[in-house]
């Protein structure tokens, strides 16, 4: 190595540094470094809200649109039916992770005990991720609470049809 090559490598390093703080100076010069008045958009919000006072006003009809279109695309609604997922008739008062010939992942088991009441169904559908880290429900959430409080009054309503007795012939 000469004298020629490290002045070259210094020089070379030099320019280099001083194109960088330019391009830094232009930038910060042109491009205002301030946050926008108002945010682009807002994340929904993963609190828990308390889900009485929304079911109070649900609307069932609304409530079993939503189901229809997000909820049946992997759930039966009656006992029977085929689906990726636990059969939702009389879901509301079950105990989580307790419908027979359905294998729960360990995440939903481990609420087990517990019993589906709105709430929890509320907490569940905003983020079932966040309720049951490692679910195999692969299901975003609903960020609007009303939503919920519809889908929950819409799940109210579907029960299993009691068995109908066997009469013998009168005789």
């Amino acid at each position: 190595m000469d004298g020629r090559f490290l002045n070259r490598v210094a020089v070379s390093v030099l320019l280099s540094a001083v194109a960088m703080g330019g391009a830094l100076v232009t930038a910060r010069s042109v491009v205002p470094d301030t946050a926008p008045v108002t945010p682009v958009f807002r994340l929904p919000s993963q609190q828990s809200v308390a889900i009485a006072p929304f079911v109070q006003r649900a609307s069932v009809a609304h409530g079993g649109q939503l189901v229809g279109h997000i909820c049946t695309q992997c759930h039966a609604l009656v006992a029977g039916g085929e689906s990726a997922g636990p059969v939702l008739a009389d879901v509301v008062g079950r105990t989580i992770a307790s419908l027979p010939g359905y294998a729960y992942s360990a995440a939903l088991r481990q609420h087990a005990g517990q019993v589906w009441d709105d709430q929890r169904l509320s907490d569940w559908l905003m983020a079932p991720a966040r309720y049951a880290v490692g679910t195999r429900m692969s299901f975003a959430g609903l960020s609007d609470p009303q939503d919920r409080a519809d889908a929950i009054s819409y799940l109210h309503t579907l029960h299993t049809p009691s068995p109908t007795p066997i009469t013998g012939p009168s005789r």
